[in-house]
């Protein structure tokens, strides 16, 4: 057996040392290329993390966008989502533990869904009440219609009995005389004699018509345009038709109607006796109720 000398102890620790290091210099390479490899899936896994998140909060934000008036009633599941979404971020960011972020993005993805489910439920219930509002808002014009039908045809009803209890003057006479002193009166058409008008008539029958205590006016007009009255700046001496004009009259008459015909007569006696009479031709015109019933009219000579 030969003796090891002091050289080959050298060299063999030489080798020893070189193997060593070859093996640390592989450790270490492969401990940094093991540390560059799981960069790299921490990498990956932040960008897809970050990919489903923003995912999320676009397809949260479109349906947002698409029902502002109804997101508004949703405030706070807004503030969970958003609040949830910051956090997410920020374990992105700071490249947390992977499964963690995922249990957290499964959580908001939840969120976001309930959220989604409460719009479409709130859309639902929207048209719902639009629907209802619509037949609402139908029935009531329908409502109005028939009202405003019933109206028409109660005031349509109304005018045909008015119409159908409206008297008449028939047989309207008028007279011109000279009363004499014995309180006879003689015919005359002459203006100086004249000092009497008198108005004859009959007043229809209708069952129709008010009963009771009823006024009938009597307007002489002189042909000049002038209606005869007692005292023309007195509105003692007017009445109102039914179209709202306010008349002066020259005779009134106060009857009391039973629905059956009779006979009305009606006077007008000159003041001024030594005063001659307008020549020319009078009109006559009778109303009742406010409604004109009969016309008529004569002729004063000079």
């Amino acid at each position: 057996m030969a003796w090891e000398t002091q050289t080959d102890r050298t060299v063999k620790r030489l080798k020893n040392t070189i193997l060593l290091l070859i093996l640390l210099i592989l450790c270490m390479g492969g401990g940094m290329g093991y540390a560059l490899y799981q960069k790299q899936q921490s990498f990956k896994q932040g960008v897809q993390l970050k990919g489903e998140l923003d995912q999320l909060m676009d397809d949260y934000t479109s349906v947002k966008v698409e029902n502002q008036d109804l997101s508004a009633q949703l405030i706070d599941k807004d503030s969970i989502i958003m609040a949830n979404a910051k956090e997410i971020q920020k374990l992105i960011a700071s490249q947390a533990d992977y499964n963690k972020i995922k249990r957290k993005l499964e959580l908001l993805r939840k969120i976001t869904q309930d959220y989604v489910h409460r719009i479409d439920s709130l859309v639902v219930e929207n048209q719902t009440l639009t629907a209802e509002n619509v037949q609402i808002k139908e029935e009531i014009a329908a409502e109005r219609q028939k009202n405003t039908t019933l109206t028409q045809e109660k005031q349509a009803l109304s005018q045909q009995v008015e119409v159908a209890a409206t008297l008449k003057a028939y047989n309207l006479e008028v007279g011109t005389a000279r009363l004499r002193a014995d309180g006879r009166e003689v015919p005359t058409d002459k203006a100086l004699r004249l000092s009497r008008i008198s108005i004859s008539f009959t007043l229809s029958e209708n069952d129709l018509a008010k009963r009771g205590e009823r006024h009938i006016y009597a307007r002489v007009m002189r042909p000049d345009g002038v209606v005869l009255t007692k005292d023309a700046t007195n509105d003692a001496y007017t009445f109102t038709t039914d179209d709202g004009q306010k008349l002066q009259y020259s005779i009134k008459e106060t009857i009391d109607y039973e629905g059956e015909a009779m006979s009305v007569h009606m006077f007008w006696d000159k003041t001024d006796k030594k005063s001659p009479a307008m020549d020319g031709k009078y009109d006559v015109t009778v109303y009742m109720d406010d409604k004109e019933i009969g016309r008529g009219s004569f002729i004063v000579r000079p």
